[in-house]
C-alpha cells in the first residue's frame, strides 16, 4: 500500500522524526529533491534505502547537519577558513561539500575512498524535522537510481510513484526558488587551493570562487 502524505504540522514533524530516530525510513523535503531520509548510524535503514531506490553500492549517501559550524565533527580539511567561506556564503542551502572524513566511525555507506559528503539545508520542513530528530541525517533523492536526470527535481509525486510503497511516512514541503539538484563540490583535492564540481546545480562555479580563494574545474 501506497503510504499517505503528512502534512508539515508540528505533529507530524514530530511523528516522522521520531520514526527516523527508531530506526525507520522517512521521505522528507529538501532545498531541491524530496529525499530518502534515514538516522545515519543505523545498519537496516540504510539497507532499506539502498533497496527501495536500487540505489549502486558504490554510490554513498549524504550527511546533512542541522547547524553549519558542524561540518568539522565529521570532514576535514587542510585550509579550513576554505570551507568556512563556502558554508558562510551558501549554507544552509543547495550545495554539499565532499571533504576528507574526520570521523571513522561513520557508517561505510557515507563514506567513499576516505571522503564524505556534507550538506545544510534551508529548506523550512527539513529544518524543524532536522530539530525534532536531534542530529544528522542521511539522505538521496526519492526515486529509483537513475530514472530522473540533475535538471528535473524529485516532488512529492514522483516520491510516492516511486518509494512511497516502501517508506513509513512521506513528510510534504516543496522546495523553494531551486531548479536543479544540489550542486555537489569536491574539496578533497591534494591542493588545498583546489575544487572539483562533481555535479552542477543552481550554485555555479562563479559564485563558488567568488565566496572562496580556490581554482574550481
Amino acid at each position: 500500500m501506497t503510504v499517505s502524505v503528512l502534512e508539515p504540522s508540528a505533529e507530524n514533524v514530530a511523528t516522522a522524526a521520531d520514526c527516523v530516530r527508531n530506526g525507520g525510513v522517512v521521505v522528507a523535503p529538501s532545498d531541491t529533491n524530496m529525499a530518502l531520509t534515514v538516522a545515519p548510524d543505523h545498519d537496516a535503514a540504510i539497507e532499506r534505502v539502498y533497496e527501495l531506490k536500487d540505489r549502486p553500492a558504490h554510490k554513498p549517501l549524504t550527511l546533512f547537519v542541522r547547524d553549519p559550524g558542524d561540518w568539522r565533527r565529521f570532514g576535514r580539511h587542510d585550509d579550513p577558513a576554505v570551507v568556512d567561506a563556502l558554508v558562510d556564503a551558501f549554507w544552509p542551502g543547495p550545495l554539499n561539500l565532499v571533504l576528507e572524513v574526520a570521523d571513522d566511525s561513520l557508517h561505510e555507506r557515507l563514506r567513499m575512498n576516505g571522503t564524505v559528503s556534507v550538506g545544510c539545508l534551508s529548506n523550512p520542513v527539513w529544518r524543524s524535522f532536522a530539530d525534532a530528530v536531534g542530529g544528522p541525517v542521511a539522505m538521496t533523492s526519492a526515486n529509483r537510481s537513475g530514472t530522473v536526470p540533475d535538471d528535473e527535481l524529485v516532488d512529492v509525486e514522483t516520491a510516492v510513484a516511486h518509494v512511497g510503497d516502501g517508506a513509513d511516512y512521506v513528510l510534504g514541503g516543496e522546495p523553494d526558488g531551486t531548479t536543479r539538484a544540489s550542486t555537489i563540490l569536491s574539496l578533497a583535492a591534494g591542493d588545498a587551493a583546489e575544487a572539483t564540481v562533481l555535479r552542477q546545480g543552481d550554485v555555479t562555479v562563479e559564485r563558488v570562487e567568488n565566496a572562496a580563494p580556490l581554482r574550481v574545474d
